[in-house]
């Protein structure tokens, strides 16, 4: 379930404070997997005490779904019926 979007490369990451900046750069590198229950492009993770969640939710409400492209990943399905992948390189 999900498709797999990455945020674009074209995004500056300068303004957003160092903690924001992490998360984006991953989603820039590894993307994520938006899956279609819940909010509108909400992206969620486990609570912890050393990250700022002012800061986070401020700053994240800063990037829109057009910041992101989708991205082809059937270049790396073995069989369109199983759900093995062809390993990476």
């Amino acid at each position: 379930m999900g498709q797999r979007f990455r945020l674009k490369k074209s995004i500056k990451l300068d303004n957003f404070s160092k903690e924001v900046r992490v998360i984006l750069k991953a989603l820039q590198v590894y993307g994520m997997i938006l899956a279609d229950n819940g909010s509108d492009w909400y992206i969620s993770g486990v609570p912890d005490k050393r990250w700022n969640n002012n800061i986070l939710n401020k700053e994240m409400r800063k990037i829109k779904g057009y910041n992101f492209e989708a991205i082809d990943s059937s270049s790396l399905m073995v069989d369109k019926n199983s759900g093995k992948v062809r390993k990476m390189k």
